[in-house]
């Protein structure tokens, strides 16, 4: 038996209600001074949580979602996530690697660009094809749990570069 489309947009909206708390309480209790902390020590563990976005490639892969989701749209969220962890990937050597304050910086404005950019043509297609009402599989384990820490990190280094 089925719920209806919008029993699972209510559904998926408690899920994400959980993961957004349980986000606010682990970056509290395991990142308690990152917003004081050094632009570069303060982004890495969102860096670092993003270079594995490239697992969102496997949308592509025949199985992983429903046949009536647009070809389309899984290769562009396929192509954002790898872009997205692409720019993860580059802001984290730099980090890693010691480079200067201005040019993490620029690749951290890379990193949130792409960021914002996967984000929007990603809810785009999310809801035009309902994604909500769709066979997702595994799919739906990143888009409930992984999503808001992503997008919370993703504005919280956004802030970072803007504000401190």
């Amino acid at each position: 038996m089925s719920l209806s489309p919008s029993r699972n947009l209510l559904v998926m909206n408690v899920q994400m209600s959980v993961s957004l708390l349980t986000t606010i309480i682990l970056c509290r209790l395991l990142f308690p001074g990152i917003v004081q902390a050094e632009f570069a020590v303060a982004v890495l563990p969102v860096a670092i949580l993003h270079m594995f976005r490239f697992i969102g490639m496997t949308v592509v892969m025949p199985g992983q979602l429903d046949d009536a989701i647009s070809h389309k749209a899984k290769v562009q969220i396929a192509i954002g996530d790898l872009a997205v962890a692409v720019t993860a990937v580059l802001l984290t050597f730099a980090i890693v690697e010691g480079f200067s304050d201005g040019a993490v910086r620029a690749l951290a404005w890379l990193f949130v660009i792409t960021c914002l950019t996967d984000m929007a043509v990603i809810q785009r297609f999310f809801i035009r094809e309902q994604f909500w009402d769709k066979k997702m599989g595994v799919v739906w384990l990143f888009q409930v749990l992984l999503s808001v820490p992503m997008v919370l990190g993703e504005f919280f280094v956004l802030y970072r570069l803007v504000v401190v």
